[in-house]
């Protein structure tokens, strides 16, 4: 090789990646300004795709006039808000007896004027004095397009009316840094006190300064944070391990079976233990075995793993009600969880339903982390882990077993997780199921998390009556919501029900339902035209009790 075309070949590839590096730097272009001529149908494209995990302000200002010079200006990114006398007394605009400003969103005007963003109107808001309007949309992959649409009807020929507009419209958009935030859990050893255990980051950095920007609400009701705390994890954890040891776990997988990856991700768990922590082992065939008692003599613990066998059926909801019984007996100042493995569907348990297991798993406030390994159908172990506050994972790749189980770790025994305090509003120890969503609120976009419950301690020699009915099966479809929708829930029994949707921090938007509904499925029809975009929550009220379901509205 000759020496000299070391260097050459270095200088090539230092090319080749600074043009890289300059090719995705000029991809993130934004800001970006759209100056729209109120003369011209084009319509114009950001030089930028959106991120599908980000989400954008629009911000909208300007006005141009639709009728020659008969006005100084009457339109703005909302609104036709100012008409002269011979245009209003034309008979298209009888079909607006409520009188100007005109909403350009407005059905009856069929999609012939007005600001388009991506398409769509910006969401309906109150007439603005310095004619300015903003909104927040979700990324999608795609550039974000601008227009100014005008039409109308001349010898019922279809035409288009640009020619006559004077003036300009100017759209802002700005990529919002991105905000995540992972609910670690919930905690009500020292009710009516309760603890939110959560992570957040913008654009990727753990921020610890955020109490400013919580949203709780308990059972719909917005409640005020007392404080946070982002030292070190508060209390030690009890974790009971289910694994499958059916005869299917003896299948290969990766380099070895569906049992040994099994137990050498189990043992790297283990691993995470802290010195008051404990764990417990539990298998499932046909059976439930418990392989270690309670310890946090990981010796034991690994031992327990190190025996598991595979041979039998299925009956993994048997092993998961086993676990939350014995799970219970823990000290009540211990936070609890739950995690479970399989490759299979239940096919053997005494428990036939996996909403059985959810209500035994809530009444216990205990959270349920399920690991699919291969499934084709994993909808009872989503559920079973999405209504419970725990996660669902899953595995199709062998390399995955152990970040998948480093991940349950770092929720389960809070690794760099805050803790955020609150006083409950009710604090009758009536052993009732309280529903808790965390939110969080920068730049004007509110991100909901996910729903979390605990049941508030009884009282002590007293028998608790059963908790009343209670919606379930809730789903928003579709969601995101563009304008309407459908809203799908099950009544187990029959009564009064009311349905509306909420904003983050609690107050009514819309009103769906209220009145007498009977025992079974229910169909509402849900119509949130004009509501600003963002984040929400539909909530139903049976009989005492609430059920909330995140809805996001995209125009």
């Amino acid at each position: 090789m000759n020496s000299r075309s070391i260097p050459r070949r270095f200088l090539a590839t230092l090319f080749l990646l600074a043009i890289a590096f300059t090719a995705a730097r000029a991809q993130r272009q934004f800001p970006y300004q759209f100056e729209l001529d109120s003369r011209s149908l084009d319509t114009l494209y950001s030089p930028s795709a959106t991120l599908p995990d980000h989400r954008y302000r629009i911000t909208a200002w300007g006005t141009y006039s639709m009728w020659e010079d008969t006005v100084n200006s009457s339109v703005d990114g909302m609104w036709i808000y100012s008409f002269p006398a011979e245009e209003w007394a034309k008979p298209e605009w009888r079909v607006f007896p409520e009188g100007p400003p005109v909403y350009v969103g407005d059905a009856r005007l069929l999609n012939s004027h007005g600001l388009r963003i991506n398409g769509q109107p910006l969401p309906k808001a109150p007439l603005s004095d310095d004619h300015r309007y903003s909104t927040i949309i979700q990324g999608d992959g795609r550039p974000i397009s601008a227009t100014i649409i005008d039409w109308n009807f001349k010898n019922l020929v279809k035409r288009d009316a640009h020619d006559n507009n004077s003036g300009w419209l100017h759209v802002l958009v700005e990529e919002l840094p991105l905000t995540t935030f992972e609910i670690c859990g919930i905690d009500s050893s020292a009710f009516p006190t309760i603890r939110v255990a959560m992570k957040v980051r913008r654009d990727s950095v753990v921020q610890e300064n955020f109490g400013d920007h919580v949203l709780l609400a308990e059972n719909g009701m917005p409640v005020p944070v007392d404080r946070v705390d982002c030292s070190e994890r508060s209390g030690a954890v009890s974790v009971a391990m289910v694994f499958d040891r059916s005869g299917s776990m003896s299948e290969p997988f990766g380099n070895s079976t569906r049992i040994a990856q099994t137990r050498d991700a189990g043992k790297h768990f283990v691993a995470k233990l802290g010195a008051a922590d404990e764990s417990a082992i539990y298998s499932f065939d046909d059976a439930t075995r418990l392989d270690q008692d309670w310890t946090s003599n990981t010796v034991l613990l690994n031992r327990a793993i190190d025996g598991l066998q595979p041979g039998g059926w299925t009956a993994v909801y048997d092993a998961v009600i086993r676990s939350i019984g014995d799970i219970q007996s823990r000290p009540a100042m211990r936070r609890k969880a739950i995690v479970v493995l399989t490759d299979g569907e239940d096919n053997r348990s005494v428990v036939t339903t996996v909403t059985e297991v959810i209500a035994r798993a809530r009444k216990a406030g205990v959270p349920v982390f399920t690991v699919g390994l291969l499934l084709d159908s994993d909808d009872s172990l989503r559920k079973l882990a999405a209504e419970t506050g725990g996660r669902y994972f899953s595995v199709r790749d062998a390399s995955a077993m152990d970040s998948v189980f480093a991940s349950i770790a770092d929720i389960v025994f809070e690794k760099g997780c805050c803790s955020v305090y609150y006083t409950s509003p009710d604090s009758r120890r009536n052993g009732t199921l309280r529903n808790v969503m965390p939110s969080l609120a920068y730049d004007g976009d509110t991100l909901p998390g996910r729903m979390l419950g605990y049941h508030a301690p009884g009282v002590a020699g007293v028998v608790r009556q059963e908790e009343p009915a209670k919606a379930v099966g809730m789903e928003v479809a579709p969601n995101p919501l563009h304008g309407e929708g459908e809203l799908r829930f099950t009544m187990p029994a029959g009564g009064h029900a009311a349905a509306d949707v909420i904003d983050a921090q609690g107050r009514r938007v819309a009103l769906l339902f209220d009145g007498v509904l009977g025992e079974g499925e229910h169909t509402l029809p849900i119509d949130l035209h004009g509501i600003a975009n963002g984040r929400y929550f539909v909530r139903v009220a049976t009989a005492g009790n609430v059920s909330i379901y995140p809805l996001v509205i995209l125009q």
